[in-house]
């Protein structure tokens, strides 16, 4: 949740994004299941592709990469220009 958070993205949003059902994001962030390995690693994707880092120094913590989040940005807002032209 808290990485998800960094990037303003709701849980519908993210499970769109990383192709998997929005119940597995709820149920995660919930608690309730570990996700079958290719989902965990589809939600990663994409939060690592925003720019999200996960990081295991002292402790279990997420961190954000402005810069690789700044390219994701570029990246997205020149793919919907080309769409909408």
């Amino acid at each position: 949740m808290a990485a998800r958070n960094l990037l303003g993205l709701t849980q519908d949003e993210l499970a769109t994004a990383a192709s998997v059902d929005r119940t597995t994001v709820l149920r995660f962030e919930t608690g309730q299941i570990e996700p079958q390995r290719a989902s965990l690693k589809k939600i990663q994707d994409e939060l690592e592709r925003r720019g999200v880092e996960f990081t295991n120094g002292t402790g279990i913590g997420v961190r954000i990469n402005f810069e690789k989040a700044a390219e994701y940005a570029r990246s997205t807002a020149s793919t919907r220009k080309e769409t909408d032209q």
